[in-house]
């Protein structure tokens, strides 16, 4: 045995370093192996990025280092913060949220915040921002913001205003026989009332768009501006009477003040003609004066008979009791015709059957 063990040693004296390394590569590779092994087993830690309760990213690193994770998984191209970190035996969970820019705009104003990524509702209640009843807002506040994003709120408003108007006073014409008919009496003058008015004003943004009436509350009763013309003919000589109360083809108002007599005659005129006259009716066009046609408004030579010249004609024979008409029109019998008016009528048939007839005109 003694001798086996001077022979070994001998034999191992022989060895020279080059082969003894040769001979012990595999088992210092081996050994070098397991020892990486083991060193990555205790220095090595799984980084699981959690972002909203969703797994975003999961990455290796050594050390546990939570920071190269997110270098590594090149995050730092968003912006974000870090909420939780929580470290296991080889896990360590972390918790982020990414920092988006919102942008709230609201009519001409806008105003841009940085905010975590979540539930608009919530963004909007961090940021002290409390929409009213009516608003009307272009995301739903359960939408999930986690990106840029505009978001555009329609501010509505109901307000109840009270405000106050003006009634408008009417003017009122009466007639009674109690006056005398050349008699215009004002009974009471004109004056306009008030009222308070509460409406429901909507405002968009700011601007009123529309009002509703709520109530209204008179607080002065507006007062007419009446007149009493006098319809009596008591004083007048007998048969006399206002020439509103004679039936004539003129629709025309004539002035209180005109009167006529039995036959149908004004009582007071400047002047009296006999003319040759024929009638017209609607051409689809104003007088040359701009009125529109009617009875009562009769076309004449502006040379003979200026525009406005008040008149009473009735027809020579007694058949036609044309009134109180208005020089107010003109026409082409004026050029070499043997006419001196046209007298308006409502039909073309009416026109007919005047034909061409003498009338007796009294200027007023």
């Amino acid at each position: 045995m003694l001798q086996y063990f001077k022979k070994l040693a001998d034999k191992v004296r022989s060895i020279t370093p080059d082969a003894l390394i040769q001979r012990t590569r595999p088992l210092l590779c081996l050994i070098l192996a397991t020892a990486s092994v083991m060193l990555s087993l205790i220095y090595s830690t799984d980084i699981v990025i959690v972002d909203d309760g969703q797994t975003t990213a999961s990455v290796t690193v050594f050390g546990g280092d939570y920071l190269k994770a997110t270098e590594k998984l090149a995050l730092e191209d968003c912006e974000f913060e870090v909420d939780s970190v929580k470290h296991g035996l080889f896990t360590t969970n972390v918790k982020i949220s990414y920092i988006v820019p919102l942008t709230i705009k609201v009519g001409n104003n806008s105003s841009t915040y940085s905010v975590r990524a979540g539930l608009l509702g919530d963004i909007l209640d961090t940021l002290g921002i409390t929409l009213g009843q009516h608003d009307i807002i272009s995301h739903p506040l359960s939408g999930y913001i986690k990106e840029k994003t505009t978001v555009e709120i329609t501010d509505v408003e109901y307000v109840t205003e009270t405000r106050y108007e003006t009634i408008p006073f009417q003017n009122k014409i009466e007639y009674s026989d109690k006056y005398s008919a050349s008699t215009q009496q004002l009974v009471s003058t004109g004056k306009v009332g008030s009222k308070e008015v509460t409406c429901s004003v909507k405002y968009i943004n700011g601007v009123a768009v529309s009002s509703t009436v709520l109530d209204e509350k008179i607080t002065e009763y507006a007062v007419d501006h009446t007149t009493v013309i006098g319809t009596s003919t008591v004083g007048y000589a007998s048969g006399n009477k206002p020439a509103s109360q004679v039936e004539s083809i003129s629709t025309l108002t004539p002035p209180v003040d005109l009167i006529v007599d039995a036959n149908g005659v004004p009582v007071k005129y400047t002047s009296q003609k006999t003319l040759r006259a024929t009638a017209y009716t609607y051409t689809g066009y104003n007088c040359s004066t701009g009125v529109a046609p009617q009875p009562g408004y009769v076309a004449v030579d502006p040379r003979e008979i200026p525009y406005g010249t008040k008149m009473y004609i009735m027809s020579a024979d007694g058949r036609y009791h044309y009134g109180y008409a208005i020089a107010a029109d003109t026409g082409g019998f004026i050029y070499g015709s043997r006419t001196d008016m046209d007298l308006f009528l409502e039909t073309e048939e009416q026109c007919v059957n005047f034909g061409r007839r003498n009338i007796i005109v009294y200027f007023l």
